[in-house]
Formats: C-alpha cells, sequence, structure tokens
C-alpha cells in the first residue's frame, strides 16, 4: 500500500511540473510576440523630424501612374476584305476553220504584243480556192463590160444595110402587086396570081418591119436589167473572194493584245477543228481586283478615291470600276472590282502580282460612339459581363490625400492596347492607368503622373470579320482613333 502511494504522488508532482513549464513557455511566447509588435510599430510609425513636426502617412501611399478622362464621339475602324487579283482580259485563242497546225511560233510564258502572230494553219486548198474564184470574177467581169459597152458599130452598120435591102425588096413587091392587080382589072391575070403577089407583099412588109426593129435594138443599147443582173454575178463572186481572203488571213493566228501566254494547247501537225483553243492569253499588265464586300458597308465606299490593296507582300492603289448590284447568297457580299493603278505596271510586268493572287483592300469606316478611351491596361475584371476601373480622388472634402475607388464600366470598343469605355465614369477624372492589380479600393496613393492618352499607341488593327466581337477578350483587334467631343 505504501509503494502505491508513492507512485501516486509521485505522478502528481510530475503533472504539476508539466502543467509549470507550459504556462511559462506561453508567458515567454506572449512576451516575444508583444516586442516583436513593438519594433514593427516603430518600423511603420516614423518618429518625429528634427523640427519637432509628426510624418503625415502619406509617406507610406502607393504611388499609381493616371490619365485623364477625356470623350470621344466617334472612332475610325480600319477594315480589311479578301478577294482575288485576276486579269482584266483572258482569251482563249483558237482558229476559226478546221485545218492542220504547221507553226508554233510562241511557248508558254511568252510575252507577246498586240498583233503578234502566234501560230499559222495550212492554207493550200484555200489558196487553189482563191485562184479559181479569181478566174471566174475575170470572167464574168468582161461580159459585164461588154454589155456596158453596147453592140459594136459595125454590127448596127450591117443591121442598116439590111434593112435598107428589106426596104427594097418591100417597094419591088408593091410595084408587083400594083400591076397584077391592073391586070386583073383587065381579065390579064388570074385571081390566083394576085393572091401571090399580094401576099409576097406582105411578107416583104414583116421582114422590113423586123429588120428596122433589130435595128433600133442595136442603136438602143443593151438594157439595164440585164446590165444589172451581170453585176450581180460578180458581186456575188467578189463576195465569195472577200471571204476566202478572210479565211487565208485568220490562217495566222495573231495576238488581239499585249499580254503573257500562260497556257499552249497544241503542237505542229494537230488536226484542228474549228474554234478549238490553242492558246490561253492573259492581258498582264492590266489588271483587278474582285473582292466581296458586305451590302451594309458596299454603299459606303467613295467611287471616285483610291484604296490601298496589298498582295504578295506588295502594296498597290486600285480605284473603284463597279460595285455589282447582286449579294452573293452564300457570302451574303457585293463583288466590288476595282482596276488596279496603271502607274504600277513594273510591279505587273515583274510578275510580283499576278493572276489568280489573294489581295486584301483596305479602307476606313467612320462609327459614332460615345465614351471615354482608356488603355487596355487600365481595366480589371469586374461582375457580371462588366469591368472595373480604378479611380483616383481626393479621401475627403478637407483631405489632401488620394485614394482608389472602383467603378463599373462596360466596354464598348477595344483593339490591341486601347478601349473605348462607358459607365460610372465621368469627363476629367483620373484613372489608374496601370498596375491595377496593385491597388484595392480605399488604399491611399500618389498620383505620380498623368499619361497622356492621346499618345496611346492604338496602332493600325486588322478586322477581317464584319460580325466580330469588339470585347477585350476577343483576339481580333480593330484601330481607332478619337475626335473629342
Amino acid at each position: 500500500m505504501a509503494e502505491r502511494l508513492f507512485d501516486g504522488s509521485y505522478l502528481a508532482k510530475q503533472c504539476v511540473a508539466k502543467n509549470r513549464f507550459g504556462l511559462m513557455k506561453s508567458i515567454l511566447i506572449l512576451i516575444s510576440a508583444v516586442a516583436l509588435f513593438g519594433v514593427t510599430g516603430k518600423l511603420l510609425v516614423s518618429p518625429k523630424g528634427q523640427d519637432g513636426a509628426a510624418d503625415s502617412p502619406v509617406v507610406d501611399a502607393l504611388p499609381v501612374q493616371t490619365i485623364e478622362l477625356k470623350p470621344v464621339s466617334s472612332i475610325v475602324k480600319e477594315r480589311q476584305f479578301t478577294g482575288t487579283l485576276v486579269a482584266a482580259r483572258r482569251s482563249r485563242l483558237a482558229f476559226e476553220r478546221s485545218a492542220r497546225l504547221v507553226k508554233v511560233l510562241v511557248d508558254d510564258g511568252a510575252e507577246v504584243t498586240e498583233g503578234q502572230i502566234l501560230a499559222e494553219i495550212d492554207r493550200r486548198q484555200l489558196k487553189a480556192k482563191i485562184a479559181d474564184l479569181q478566174a471566174r470574177i475575170r470572167q464574168q467581169g468582161a461580159i459585164l463590160k461588154e454589155l456596158v459597152a453596147g453592140p459594136r458599130a459595125e454590127t448596127i452598120a450591117t443591121a442598116r444595110a439590111n434593112l435598107a435591102a428589106s426596104t427594097a425588096d418591100l417597094e419591088l413587091s408593091k410595084a408587083t402587086l400594083n400591076r397584077v392587080q391592073d391586070l386583073q382589072r383587065r381579065g390579064a391575070t388570074s385571081a390566083q396570081n394576085l393572091d401571090e403577089v399580094r401576099l409576097a407583099w406582105h411578107a416583104a412588109v414583116a421582114t422590113r418591119d423586123s429588120v428596122a426593129m433589130q435595128l433600133e435594138e442595136l442603136e438602143a443599147g443593151t438594157r439595164k436589167e440585164q446590165i444589172d443582173a451581170q453585176k450581180a454575178v460578180v458581186s456575188g463572186l467578189e463576195a465569195q473572194l472577200g471571204q476566202l481572203q478572210i479565211d487565208d488571213a485568220d490562217s495566222e493566228l495573231k495576238a488581239p493584245f499585249a499580254g503573257t501566254i500562260v497556257q499552249r494547247s497544241a503542237d505542229e501537225g494537230d488536226m484542228l477543228s474549228a474554234q478549238q483553243p490553242v492558246f490561253t492569253l492573259l492581258e498582264s499588265n492590266h489588271m483587278e481586283a474582285r473582292i466581296g464586300v458586305p451590302s451594309s458597308l458596299a454603299g459606303s465606299l467613295d467611287r471616285d478615291g483610291y484604296y490601298i490593296l496589298s498582295a504578295n507582300g506588295e502594296e498597290v492603289t486600285g480605284r473603284i470600276r463597279s460595285v455589282l448590284s447582286e449579294v452573293n447568297p452564300a457570302t451574303r457580299t457585293q463583288l466590288v472590282i476595282l482596276e488596279i493603278d496603271s502607274g504600277q505596271a513594273s510591279q505587273l510586268q515583274s510578275g510580283q502580282l499576278a493572276d489568280g493572287q489573294l489581295v486584301r483592300m483596305k479602307f476606313d469606316e467612320v462609327l459614332q460612339i460615345q465614351g471615354y478611351r482608356v488603355p487596355v491596361s487600365a481595366l480589371a475584371s469586374g461582375a457580371r459581363g462588366l469591368w472595373t476601373v480604378y479611380v483616383v480622388e481626393a479621401a475627403g472634402p478637407d483631405s489632401d490625400h488620394k485614394v482608389v475607388t472602383s467603378r463599373a464600366v462596360e466596354v464598348l470598343h477595344t483593339d490591341g492596347s486601347g478601349a473605348i469605355i462607358r459607365g460610372a465614369v465621368y469627363s476629367g477624372e483620373h484613372l489608374v492607368s496601370d498596375g491595377v492589380h496593385r491597388v484595392v479600393p480605399g488604399q491611399v496613393v500618389i498620383d505620380a503622373g498623368t499619361a497622356d492618352v492621346e499618345a496611346m499607341n492604338v496602332g493600325d488593327a486588322d478586322l477581317t470579320d464584319e460580325n466580330a466581337d469588339e470585347s477585350p477578350d476577343v483576339d481580333t483587334p480593330d484601330s481607332f482613333t478619337a475626335e473629342k467631343g
């Protein structure tokens, strides 16, 4: 029993010793915390100056860079639309008749001039037809000349002599008839003899009249209708000859305009059919851009102005030739055709700009907008889809200190470095322009200087999508310049 009591007393003493040790340890920790707080307070609260005045808490304020809010009433967005660069003229050259190709004088890539001979077809049969037709024209032409000249003088003289002979025969027949009639009255001749003489006289009258009419016809010359008919025959032959001569001239394939041969489709010896293409020719020194523009913007384009076009790393200028009054059902755009400035022919001839290249057109669109321009670095994420800016203002009516307050704003437009906002902010207020992650509402700050918002680099951004979302988290920048309200 004594042994148990001894053991219990020993355990009690041990517990008391441990409690005392823990209490002393807690007291030491508390003393150390008080001492540390005192040292920290001395570091945070500056001592009095040499003149005995107390230090101001502004020395602990955070310096921030600010901008002054200035209103804007409009922005200018640079828009870009993509199209295709094409040659103003593209021709597939062919012969108009069937024949064998005998000469090819150019090849792919050849630069040709207007009127230059490119190829020839066989023309031997055509030459033979031309020679035969020329002979027929000479024959019919000679007949026409004879008709126009009329009868020869010798023929007319012969007809006059025949008329004189016929007249003499008629007079003889008349005298014979008179004598027979006198004999008949005296009963010295028969009635039959009288009839024979009378009929002979009638025949002589008819012969004399026929010879007289022949003479009149010869003296009047060829009838106009005969001459006109012969002229028509000659004209028909000449028309046929002209067609053959045209076919002969078309046996040489010539360039209709200066350009570049981009495709050769036949070789010597090929039997060509009519209208079968032999070459494809592009007018390489005169090009145009065909670009689809949304209907909402097509009407605002300046028809007399020049626009900057970029293709293959080269910039050229173009002027609108026409805007088609038809909307593409697939792209919902209208086709705008721009003529490349002829003064940049060197770039076209050097091959820097080629048919089929992609081309982009740039132009500025002015949008009316009411807000304030700030750098993107002045924006912080807010609640419910809004954004937050920090305004630097006086801590109180009689205070010289400045503190930061947060304001909720809506972003109307943004590009890579700037934004247009509206909301619970006012013209002339100062916003923290950078380092918004270092400040909290109510924090005392020092205005380290006002940045020039006009000097913000908003850049010349590209906008290729008409329906692009204009919020800060969209990677589709638009450039803008502001007009002060």
